[in-house]
């Protein structure tokens, strides 16, 4: 089982590839220190057994990563304040004017991180999971633990979801420990998908340490997902073709066409059945296009190794016509490096 100081080095070395890659030089210039002790967002100095912070991060809003669960099944990611004593930070309230000045960003822009979650631990017993809310005053008090983020299963967790979100909650430390203005980012959100070419670099092997089921999947999909980068470059150009989109919306398309000034989003599923590609597929396709906020594509793909089905093809037909969604299918095929038309 991965343990904590595996999975910080995982973020550190994929961090170069987010604007978390330059943020302790964005401490730097926040701070108007002369030089960082480090360049990576976790040193052994701030990795735990069970949990990390930032480098720099003990007087700060901190970024931070742990175990939770009984058997620490769990991985936890996101923000928080450590308001427990420490021989650094003798006294934690020195941190309150930060956690009031972080409740104005949250009433200011509340609803950009409706995905994101509240939690709390007092006197080490945790608090019920919450939406993102203003700190309530009280809870701003010695031995206590505030937190917003996510969790996700252990043993499945990836450095690049980690730093998704960690990509997005920068704007939050900057107004908390900066003097960047206070912005409303709701009327920004119908902006917040921005198209980005290219391929992520991700493995297409490994030797599994536990989970193979989950891991062979995620490989298979990186995979996948490289050969219909390759394919569709070729068709509509590399500066064209993009992994990994922000939906503007706490969520990322596997593949982006930009056609003139419209999109297309291609899903990828590894499953050997194609209704149930179809059944995860279709249900993202649709809120990545319409949900409040979004962007809406042109036309929504479905991918798989799978061939079509009659039931599949009646089934995306009646989608189309009776709901008016512009949904379809194509078959890739890894051996060939081939992707079959649209049905």
């Amino acid at each position: 089982m991965r343990n904590l100081r595996v999975i910080a080095e995982e973020i550190n070395t994929s961090a170069a590839n987010y604007r978390m890659g330059q943020f302790q030089e964005i401490r730097r210039q926040i701070h108007g220190l002369s030089r960082v002790k480090a360049r990576d967002i976790f040193t052994s100095q701030t990795i735990h057994d069970e949990w990390a912070f930032h480098s720099g991060g003990r007087k700060e809003i901190q970024f931070n990563i742990g175990f939770e669960g009984e058997q620490n099944e769990w991985f936890r990611y996101g923000l928080a304040f450590s308001l427990e004593p420490s021989h650094t930070l003798p006294d934690p309230l020195v941190l309150k004017p930060k956690a009031l000045k972080l409740n104005e960003y949250l009433r200011q822009n509340q609803s950009e991180l409706e995905d994101v979650r509240f939690w709390y631990y007092s006197n080490h017993q945790r608090s019920p999971t919450l939406p993102v809310i203003p700190i309530p005053e009280e809870l701003i008090r010695i031995h206590t633990f505030l937190f917003w983020g996510k969790m996700t299963p252990r043993e499945t967790t990836q450095p690049e979801e980690v730093l998704f979100l960690f990509d997005r909650l920068l704007d939050v430390y900057q107004y908390v420990e900066g003097n960047t203005p206070l912005r409303k980012r709701l009327a920004e959100l119908h902006k917040g998908f921005q198209f980005k070419a290219g391929c992520s670099t991700k493995p297409e092997s490994a030797v599994a340490r536990s989970q193979a089921a989950t891991k062979a999947i995620i490989l298979r999909h990186n995979k996948l997902q490289a050969v219909l980068h390759s394919v569709l470059s070729q068709q509509y150009g590399e500066d064209n073709v993009g992994t990994e989109n922000d939906t503007g919306r706490g969520s990322r398309v596997d593949l982006v066409v930009r056609a003139s000034n419209k999109h297309l989003y291609y899903e990828i599923k590894t499953s050997p059945c194609i209704r149930t590609c179809l059944r995860e597929a279709v249900a993202q396709l649709v809120e990545y296009s319409y949900w409040p906020g979004g962007n809406e594509a042109e036309r929504l793909v479905v991918v798989s190794e799978n061939p079509m089905t009659p039931d599949a093809r009646r089934y995306l037909l009646t989608l189309r016509k009776r709901f008016h969604l512009p949904i379809y299918y194509q078959r890739l095929d890894l051996k060939s490096q081939t992707l079959g038309e649209p049905e």
